[in-house]
């Protein structure tokens, strides 16, 4: 027995390692492994590992161009099961963007079906499996879908022939039969019981809310949740098939056994209380199965007469339509294969047959009515139910607590339908007709048959009282005035979305659960339509399909001939390439993208012309640099289209390999009736989407809701999405008064309709991630190319002369033909015949073989002669392998030749998408805004807006003024300033806050609209008021802000330090004190003089410097003293040039030259400016003004009048002043406002005292 010893587990093989040291070595490696084996391409082929992966997996599948398509299910389990052991859907994904016209500039896949859309729509499911019982609606009958080729292998695919029922019904080709093995499966149940059992990416259509939009979209079953709506196809089928009057008996036979006959083992039967009805199911039975039968009536407890139909031998019936009956319980019977393959008459006349017997009919309070079909097996309720969709019908079931199933049909639509395309077989059918009769013909507001989200939807576009007073979403109210209903919808987009929906072929299915359905054996078909749509079950799928393009095979050619170095895949199973031969340089013809740990790349596509040009150029001239190079590659060309905005961003990227390029879409202006004009966009750059989330529609409607976009009207019929097969067009209308180039401006700088492109060049070289210029990116794949034609020509040279060498072998042997017949006859075996040859003819083993091996036709003097050609044309081939071999230029010129004849396939139609326009400079906003003088109106409720400063004429003094802003009671205007469109507008309130906007943020208004709430703008608290407002282009005009409030305090603070990023709810501008307010805001120089004003008539003047500067929290130091029941008006900056105005309440004023005050100490009283009486009222405002100024007064109720300062008298500071506006009764002055007088205002002044309109 060996020794134990007490060693540890592992010793010996444990190493010990700093936690830092184990981390970063741990991290550095997988970052290495994201980098080289899945984030960033190949300099040489531009493909990253999953792509090259998938191309060359299609390309051993022999997915050629020229050959059918194939499930992408099947590429993508190929890819993974030997190349790629990852998730299916990133391989699928992968594939998926190979496939998008919009993604790739020269698509390296060639899909079929759905692959998404420039919306950002994602593709259709790659694996469209359902399981086996599943039934598929075709032309000729529903079929299970697992009997179409019922001996199908697992994974296997087989040709089919096969007429199937679309979306919308129609008959379409269904070429493939798929077995796709055993998947685990999911089970849709909606509310009214239809079921659906597919694999977990089964994609089913929907009807979705899309930010209010009702849309049909596809959704995968696992991204189907409880309450989401599924469309059901009930489109009422018309095969216009007869049946006989035999098939006619039969299927009331069948109908009839299914719904109440029974079947033992060795005795059945069939009852019923109606004759006629029992009598024609007598008359089947004989016509259909035969042999001996029994019939008797007896008398049951309801007093009714009960016909019976006993059969006590089965012999008859083991060879009839009925055997499928026989020992089934009642809740194992279903309905018969016959049935659902049979024509639509034989149907109907199946489900009289058995809902005569078992089902009913009844009246319901409140004018509703219920028939119904009662049975135990779930199997024949889903059947009838299915049934039914074909008739147009909706049924729902309903289970009880002993096991009865009802299929029941509630709605008064679908009970008509039944009526009058099913029916009952006799009595039953009498009754129905009768209670259907006497029920009202309107559509019932209660009926579960509606299109969800439309309700909310159209009213929400459109104001039509008829439309919100009725219910528009029931199905019975489109049937019967769906076109009365349109007409009253305006809008042509919203008629584009409901009209889709509301056709009574789909029924929205509320969904009830999605359960697991197990592991099951699926299923799926190939169907040769644009978006591979059938029906199954009554619900709604599709899938792709996909095969090489053309240009895939140029990445692929001569893959087999030595041109690159293959690997083993991951379980060393099977061997893969390292690189693609990669015929074209497709990083940069198709560009790519990605994100590694730490890095990243953003390639564009480029024009393949053009970068063959280049290359060529290159190829002739070694030392080419950038700028001659960009005369052959002009700059990046999307598939998309669009406009790149210069060409300095392109020069720095193909330089260093970084920059920044702007892309524009493509727009155009088109002019409308009555003078309005729109934007038409027909291109978006590359990556952008057009709709949904982030798309530019969605985009350009939050701008215009916004009022961002003030040139776009409100309305439904602005913006509209007119894109279709032939092309995007995408419509905005604009205002009549709208500058279009202006508003085409805006969406350039506000929308992604331009946006920047972030050229990143990073790719593997050798496998290290490298940044590389154009002139890098060219080399190294001229490097390539080289590599690549060297060992393809010696590989064609040693396969050339391997069968040269034959070739001399046969030429010997047939020079001497008679000698080698007759050495190879008297030979005892292949050996000894073998030996003799290499003996006697001075052959090699390899030739001697081959001579052996060859055919008696091969000894023709005719094929001697083709043997001698073939030889010859080798030995020329040889030379000339040889001689490229040996010259490097030789080589060079066999790439520029194999690069020219691609440019002459792929490229000599393909002009460029992508349009270079000149440079402009950085798109600014204010670019687009015409710089203007505006008028901007603040009233003491908060309502803002702004109109030109032409608005308001000049008027002589004592004008009565022209009418404002239309002002609520005891409202009245505030603050009147006048700013240019391009400035800041820096909002101090009574609290203490500042907040900022630009002013053509502003809403622009009309001389009497109130204008917008401040509150809607800025977010102001409920007592927040604008107490000053301050203008600046750059916060350079003065050095320090004064702040004054109504207390007294003053304080002093840099401009400077309110030049900052404001928060979304402002910053503090002066830390207010209890129970004080701001009251002004003025430019300081720091060497200036303050002047304070009180509203009882006292002025105080001190030196700025008695201030000392603060920060923005800072409260400030006491700048004037107040009497009881004083308070601080205004406040300004005193020069001795200039002149303090005051005007009262009640419209007197006067100027007092500023020397007239005299410099105190801060914190005084201040002396008197102006004698104050109770019929002048207090102070109503105070500014410090020059002479060439203006000023607005305007009154509390609204009037605004503008006059120059000089019209003004000047006089002493104890003076009372003269009648400066004339007010109305009951008006006050409440404000007034300077404003610099320009040119064009004396150009435009009147003399006429007299209000003079608005222009």
């Amino acid at each position: 027995m060996s020794d134990l010893t007490n060693e540890p587990l592992g010793a010996g093989r444990v190493e010990t390692r700093e936690l830092d040291q184990e981390v970063r070595t741990s991290f550095l490696d997988y970052a290495m492994s994201v980098i080289v084996s899945r984030a960033l391409p190949d300099v040489r082929d531009g493909l990253k590992p999953v792509h090259r992966r998938v191309l060359y997996a299609m390309h051993e599948a022999g997915l050629q161009p020229n050959r059918p398509t194939r499930k992408s299910a099947r590429v993508v389990g190929d890819v993974m099961g030997n190349y790629h052991p990852h998730g299916d859907s990133a391989i699928y994904d992968a594939l998926v963007r190979l496939a998008q016209p919009f993604s790739m500039r020269y698509p390296l896949i060639d899909g079929q079906g759905y692959f998404g859309s420039v919306d950002g729509d994602p593709a259709g499911a790659m694996r469209y499996c359902v399981a086996g019982d599943t039934r598929v609606a075709t032309a000729r009958g529903t079929v299970r879908i697992d009997s179409i080729i019922s001996d199908a292998e697992p994974e296997s695919e087989r040709d089919i022939d096969l007429d199937v029922l679309d979306r919308l019904g129609r008959p379409v080709r269904a070429t493939k039969f798929f077995h796709s093995g055993e998947h685990p499966a999911l089970r849709l149940r909606t509310r009214e019981g239809y079921e659906l059992v597919g694999t977990v990416n089964h994609p089913v259509l929907c009807l979705v809310d899309m930010v209010g939009v009702p849309l049909l979209m596809w959704k995968l079953l696992d991204e189907v949740s409880t309450g989401d709506r599924v469309v059901i196809s009930r489109k009422r089928r018309e095969d216009g098939r007869r049946i006989s009057d035999s098939n006619r008996r039969l299927a009331v036979l069948l109908g009839a056994f299914v719904s109440e006959g029974w079947f033992g083992e060795r005795r059945g039967g069939f009852s019923n209380c109606d004759r006629e009805y029992f009598d024609s199911v007598l008359e089947a039975y004989d016509e259909h199965v035969g042999g001996p039968r029994y019939v008797y009536e007896r008398i049951i407890r309801s007093g009714s007469l009960l016909y019976e139909l006993d059969v006590q031998d089965l012999a008859a019936v083991r060879t009839s339509p009925l055997a499928f009956q026989i020992a089934k319980a009642s809740a194992e019977k279903e309905i018969p294969e016959i049935v659902w393959r049979a024509p639509l008459a034989l149907k109907r006349v199946f489900l009289q047959s058995l809902f005569e017997g078992d089902g009913s009919s009844s009246l319901l309070p409140r004018n509703s009515i219920q028939i119904s079909y009662s049975t135990y097996s779930d199997s024949l309720a889903r059947g009838v139910q299915q049934l039914l969709l074909e008739f147009g019908v909706v049924a729902r079931l309903c289970r009880y607590a002993k096991g009865e199933i009802k299929v029941v049909i509630g709605n008064r639509r679908d009970a008509r339908l039944f009526a009058a395309h099913v029916g009952f077989f006799g009595a039953k059918q009498r009754k129905l007709e009768v209670a259907l009769a006497s029920l009202p013909v309107a559509p019932s507001t209660r009926s579960r048959d509606f299109v969800p989200y439309l309700t909310d939807y159209v009213r929400s576009e459109s104001d039509s009282g008829w439309l919100r007073r009725h219910n528009i979403d029931r199905t019975e109210r489109w049937e019967r005035g769906g076109t009365a209903i349109l007409e009253r919808i305006e809008s042509e987009e919203v008629r584009s979305v409901v009209e889709p929906l509301v056709s009574a072929d789909y029924f929205y299915a509320e969904v009830e659960s999605v359960t697991l359905g197990g592991v099951q054996p699926v299923y799926s078909l190939r169907v040769e339509t644009d978006d591979h749509s059938f029906v199954t079950n009554g619900f709604v799928s599709h899938n792709t399909e996909c095969r090489l393009s053309r240009m895939a095979t140029e990445l692929l050619r001569d893959i087999d001939a030595d041109t690159v170095d293959f690997e083993p895949n991951y379980d060393e199973s099977r061997r893969q390439p390292t690189v693609l031969p990669a015929r074209f340089p497709n990083l940069l013809v198709n560009g790519s993208s990605g994100i590694a740990v730490g890095m990243a790349t953003n390639i564009p596509p480029h024009n393949l012309g053009e970068v063959v040009d280049g290359i060529i150029a290159m190829i002739e001239d070694p030392a080419i640099d950038v700028e001659r190079l960009s005369q052959h590659i002009k700059g990046p060309d999307f598939p998309t289209g669009g406009s790149i905005v210069g060409r300095g961003g392109i020069r720095d990227a193909y330089r260093s390999g970084r920059g920044r390029i702007y892309v524009r879409g493509r727009a155009h202006i088109e002019q409308l009736r009555g003078g309005k004009s729109a934007i038409i966009i027909t291109e978006l750059p590359y990556g952008v989407r057009k709709a949904g989330e982030g798309g530019v529609i969605e985009k350009i409607a939050d701008l215009v809701k916004a009022g961002t976009l003030t040139e776009v009207p409100m309305s439904d019929d602005a913006l509209q999405d007119h894109s279709d097969k032939e092309g995007m067009r995408i419509y905005v209308e604009l205002k009549r008064e709208a500058v279009p180039q202006v508003a085409l401006n805006k969406l350039f700088k506000l929308t992604p309709l331009q946006t920047t492109f972030g050229y990143n060049a990073v790719a593997l070289v050798d496998g290290v991630p490298k940044t590389l210029s154009l002139l890098e990116l060219i080399r190294h794949y001229l490097v390539y190319q080289r590599d690549v034609v060297t060992r393809r020509s010696k590989y064609e040279l040693r396969q050339a002369e391997k069968r040269a060498h034959v070739l001399e072998g046969y030429l010997k042997a047939l020079d001497s033909l008679d000698a080698v017949i007759a050495l190879i006859r008297a030979a005892s075996d292949t050996d000894d015949a073998r030996t003799g040859l290499m003996r006697d003819f001075d052959l090699s083993e390899i030739q001697a073989q081959a001579i052996l091996d060859l055919r008696l036709s091969r000894l023709t003097k005719l094929a001697r002669e083709e043997i001698q050609a073939e030889f010859n044309d080798l030995q020329e081939r040889i030379t000339e392998l040889r001689a490229i071999l040996g010259d490097p230029a030789r080589i060079d010129g066999v790439i520029k030749e194999e690069l020219l004849e691609l440019k002459e396939i792929y490229g000599k139609s393909d002009d460029r998408r992508t349009e270079i326009v000149q440079a402009e400079d950085e798109l600014e906003l204010e670019d687009l805004i015409a710089e203007e003088d505006m008028v901007i109106a603040i009233t003491r409720s908060n309502y803002i807006k702004r109109l030109p400063v032409t608005t308001y004429r000049e008027q002589r003094r004592g004008g009565i003024g022209v009418m404002g802003m239309d002002l609520k009671d005891e409202d009245y205007i505030e603050h009147l300033f006048v700013a240019s469109t391009h400035d800041y507008i820096l909002f101090f309130t009574n609290v203490g806050k500042v907040y900022r906007l630009k002013v053509h943020e502003l809403p622009l208004g009309s001389r009497q609209s109130k204008g917008r709430a401040i509150q809607n703008l800025l977010p102001f608290r409920q007592d927040e008021q604008v107490r000053a407002v301050v203008q600046t282009r750059d916060f350079k005009e003065a050095e320090y802000l004064v702040f004054a409030t109504k207390n007294g305090v003053v304080k002093k603070t840099r401009m400077s330090a309110y030049n900052t990023p404001l928060r979304s709810d402002g910053i503090i501008a002066i830390k207010m004190r209890d129970g004080d307010e701001l009251v002004g805001v003025r430019h300081a120089s720091g060497t200036d003089d303050v002047l304070m004003v009180s509203r009882k008539g006292q002025a105080i003047r001190f030196h700025e410097t008695d201030v000392r500067p603060m920060g923005r929290d800072a409260s400030g130091v006491q700048g004037m003293r107040l009497r009881a029941g004083d308070e601080v008006i205004a406040v300004g900056v005193a020069h001795d040039d200039s002149d303090v105005l005051v005007v009262t309440e009640n419209g007197y004023g006067k100027r007092t030259p500023v020397r007239d005050y005299p410099v105190k100490g801060r914190g005084g009283l201040g002396v008197k400016t102006v004698q104050l009486t109770e019929a002048k009222g207090q102070l109503a405002g105070s500014r410090v003004v020059r002479d060439g100024y203006q000023v607005m007064l305007i009154s509390d109720g609204g009037t605004v009048i503008k006059m120059p300062v000089d019209d003004i008298k000047r006089s002493g500071r104890s003076t009372q002043g003269v009648i400066v506006m004339r007010l109305r009764e009951g008006e006050h002055v409440s404000t007034l406002a300077p404003v610099v007088e320009s040119a064009e205002d004396k150009s435009d002044a009147t003399n006429s005292p007299e209000a003079v309109p608005q222009a």
